[in-house]
């Protein structure tokens, strides 16, 4: 006989029913109607008091390592299975399908949307890091270094009376920095060594070098008082911009009843030559001017008389050495050289032409100057401690015997390790977090056309609809202009609107700016002075190129955000100096992926920075500025995402838009391969997940023939055979061809000629 089958189910009461998955309408009411059904669930499983499974079960330790928190590397399992986050991921696609569909001039593909918080082995998070919290706020604790001294003053260091008395009441300036004490009474001595001039970024290096330059001049004989007497001073500056801020503090100095007579003249590339040359001709005694521009006029323009040239200034001299100008200095130097002539009987000025070069880093330029064109120079550099230096400390010999930190020490150095896909949204949210304090934010990318992708990112609306607001207005026919001064060209309103914008997506009030090489002048000038303006009370974000790194004199910057890691480790001192300037606080934060970790050992080692990992981390960066009062705990993670896909929205909706992320993510992918040999081993191409990066760019997936150039790539026939491999070439050649691309545009996007 058969034995009865036994059945054994236990049903409990407390199990409901399998719900349906909510379907149709916005993915965002899913999202919602699909978290109600989850709590509804989770609270009838807690009221029934059946259990949650074991802590230590493999899928709780999977929730747990996507929570944000855990970290536990002695787990030898094998890898799992992503887990999917409270969003459905394929709800949202195929809501994104309908929507791009009904998108009659979109084309693209909406691709496979990937969660934010999921995915990457390498990624771990952690909210609780406390030591470095002590660490980095010590910096803020410090004396600055660089800031006015309060034990001397400039009679003291035998600064003209009419010159000290015109510093403190039309400039604001009571005291001399460190810097200004020890270089004024080498230069003022009529031994007249040529001089370099090292100090931290923000120590007022520009007026140790023009107080000394204009006491000497103010001491020529009175018919020589004129602005036809000749070129004393020829200044050379790396940026346009740079030259620009010289010109402005040559003219606020000699803006007295003692120096009225002398003229500066500024001459960049960019500017109309013939307006430059009109002005040559009137006369002027302080030529300022780009390399390539001013090498011009000492060929072309007959009027220049650098006869009586006295003083040569190469400020961030390092600078103009490392952007290949090394073969123009040498021939202006040469030619200045050949067409002065020295009299005996000007007894105030120099007897022979003085060199003077200034930076706050300079190590790498000396040898090759010193071998060409300076001459028993001296080596100046500021000592907070003494704030003196001897002779015997002021000789040549003694460079490269430093071991102090090249940056303010009041300026807190922070990094933080954030993963590809986290990129974007981590700077969106690390700029919620400051611009409520009405501050002004700098950001540096490696490239002009990131600058352009997150501009137009930023002040772009959160729109869900798909709407398109940010559209450029008609032109109105109304003509505004904004005049920079009585030689300057007009510059239309319009167009330098079209480079600062509300910044939507950030906050109500914030202003964003963008600056590059590859604006025009006037509209790069015009948006550097619109962001300096300190008329207006709101917050000012400036997303910028390397062209805004040196020697800028931003007032109150009080961040700086490296979003690209720089090009070399003095170009990180120059960066970071545009805070923290003349005394004030500030703080610099880095950006880096978990690969380019040692970048952070390279920095202490080479430039002495100060630097540690941000308390806060990745988690906490986005909790601050995604969590809102009365949310559950992991609510933030939702609102982050949200975030990202609103602007991968935005991305897919217009052509426009689209292919402004891809330019963008080609030419950063370009930008990577630029960084100095020495470096290569921390920004390994063959490192980067091209996927994760294409995310930061809010695109869905990396874009093809990415080797061919975002130019071309539609016309060739060939298809990608693989992330960086097109065709039958191989990946190496693929990387060495962008690498000779982005070193062929280097100048081009500076635009320092």
């Amino acid at each position: 006989m058969d034995e009865p089958l036994l059945l054994n189910f236990n049903v409990s009461d407390s199990v409901s029913a399998s719900s349906s998955v909510p379907k149709g309408g916005r993915w965002k009411d899913r999202l919602k109607a699909k978290k109600l059904i989850k709590h509804r669930q989770q609270k009838d499983v807690k009221k029934s008091g059946i259990e949650a499974k074991p802590k230590n079960t493999t899928s709780s330790k999977r929730l747990n390592e996507t929570s944000f928190g855990t970290d536990n590397s002695s787990d030898n399992s094998a890898p799992a299975k992503r887990f999917k986050t409270s969003f459905s991921a394929n709800a949202v696609k195929d809501g994104s399908r309908k929507r791009n569909n009904m998108h009659a001039g979109s084309t693209q593909s909406t691709g496979v949307i990937s969660s934010l918080f999921t995915g990457d082995p390498s990624e771990k998070y952690d909210d609780a890091k406390k030591s470095d919290a002590t660490a980095s706020s010590s910096a803020a604790l410090q004396a600055p270094t660089n800031a006015p001294l309060t034990t001397s003053t400039f009679a003291g260091v035998q600064l003209d009376e009419v010159l000290v008395n015109h510093l403190r009441e039309k400039m604001n300036i009571t005291a001399p920095t460190a810097v200004q004490k020890a270089s004024l009474p080498v230069l003022l001595d009529k031994a007249d060594h040529d001089v370099f001039v090292e100090a931290e970024t923000g120590s007022g290096k520009t007026l140790s070098y023009l107080l000394p330059i204009v006491q000497r001049m103010l001491g020529l004989p009175e018919e020589m008082h004129k602005r036809t007497a000749g070129v004393f001073a020829v200044i050379i500056a790396p940026t346009r911009e740079l030259c620009q801020q010289i010109y402005n503090v040559v003219t606020a100095l000699v803006n007295n009843k003692k120096a009225f007579w002398i003229v500066p003249c500024n001459v960049i590339g960019g500017e109309k030559k013939k307006s430059e040359k009109a002005r040559i001709r009137k006369g002027t005694n302080i030529l300022i001017g780009t390399p390539g521009r001013l090498a011009d006029h000492l060929e072309n323009t007959e009027a220049l008389d650098v006869s009586n040239v006295r003083w040569v200034v190469l400020d961030e001299g390092d600078r103009l050495m490392d952007m290949g100008f090394e073969e123009t200095i040498t021939k202006i130097l040469t030619t200045l050289d050949t067409q002065s002539s020295f009299s005996a009987q000007k007894l105030s000025i120099p007897s022979r032409k003085v060199n003077i070069l200034c930076s706050a880093t300079m190590q790498g330029s000396l040898a090759q100057l010193k071998e060409k064109q300076f001459k028993d120079a001296l080596y100046v550099k500021a000592a907070a401690e003494d704030n003196s230096t001897d002779e015997g400390e002021s000789q040549l010999s003694a460079v490269g015997s430093n071991d102090k930190s090249m940056a303010p020490a009041q300026l807190v150095q922070q990094y933080m390790v954030v993963p590809p896909k986290l990129r974007l949204v981590s700077l969106a949210a690390m700029l919620k977090r400051y611009v409520r304090l009405n501050t002004r934010i700098v950001v540096f990318f490696s490239c002009a056309d990131s600058v352009d992708f997150h501009f137009e990112v930023f002040k772009s609306a959160m729109n869900l609809d798909g709407d398109d607001d940010n559209e450029p207005d008609s032109d109105d026919g109304e003509r505004r202009f904004v005049r920079r001064d009585a030689d300057a060209p007009k510059v239309r309103v319009k167009e330098v609107e079209q480079h600062a914008a509300q910044a939507k997506r950030i906050h109500q009030n914030a202003l964003v700016y963008r600056l590059h090489g590859s604006l025009s002048q006037p509209v790069r000038t015009a948006t550097l002075n619109q962001f300096a303006s300190m008329k207006s009370k709101q917050p000012k974000i400036l997303l910028c190129t390397d062209v805004a790194a040196r020697g800028l004199d931003l007032p109150s910057v009080d961040y700086v955000i490296q979003y690209d890691a720089p090009f070399s480790t003095d170009d990180y001192v120059h960066r970071v100096g545009r805070t923290a300037r003349a005394g004030h606080q500030g703080t610099a934060e880095l950006f880096l992926l978990a690969s380019e970790t040692d970048y952070v050992d390279l920095l202490k080692k080479t430039v002495h920075a100060n630097i540690v990992e941000a308390p806060a981390g990745v988690s906490g960066n986005l909790q601050q500025a995604f969590r809102r009062a009365g949310e559950r705990k992991q609510q933030w993670q939702d609102n982050a995402t949200e975030w990202q896909l609103d602007v991968e929205k935005w991305v897919l909706k217009s052509e426009r838009h689209h292919e402004l992320a891809k330019k963008a993510f080609s030419s950063h992918v370009r930008a990577y391969a630029t960084h100095l040999s020495g470096e290569r081993s921390i920004f390994n191409m063959r490192s980067l997940h091209l996927g994760h990066i294409a995310k930061s760019f809010a695109l869905r997936e990396a874009p093809g023939k990415m080797g061919q150039g975002h130019r071309n790539a539609k016309d060739n026939g060939h298809k990608s055979k693989g992330k960086f491999q097109t065709g039958s070439k191989s990946t190496e050649s693929i990387a060495s061809r962008m690498n000779r691309k982005a070193m062929e545009t280097y100048q081009n996007e500076h635009q320092v000629a």
